[in-house]
């Protein structure tokens, strides 16, 4: 299982997984700058930066690929002319 796969195979799991890194993160910040975790704030964060974080991520992939570069997928090279 490729690792850009559990966004889709298992959803559930990698949002879990970004909640619990976005909750190590923060309370890491939080114990640095402050010295103490405030749960709210920190609850917070989490649930805003998962919901940002999943629909960022689920937008990117459903959007369509551009796979053709700004010249309309022509790549001849004039020069060469």
């Amino acid at each position: 299982m490729e690792s850009d796969d559990i966004a889709v195979e298992r959803p559930i799991l990698a949002t879990a997984v970004v909640a619990a890194v976005a909750t190590v993160a923060y309370v890491g910040v939080q114990l640095v700058l402050d010295g103490a975790v405030a749960a709210a704030e920190t609850a917070a964060f989490v649930l805003i930066f998962t919901v940002v974080y999943v629909a960022g991520a689920r937008y990117l992939r459903e959007r369509p690929s551009d796979s053709d570069d700004a010249t309309g997928g022509d790549s001849t090279d004039d020069a060469a002319e």
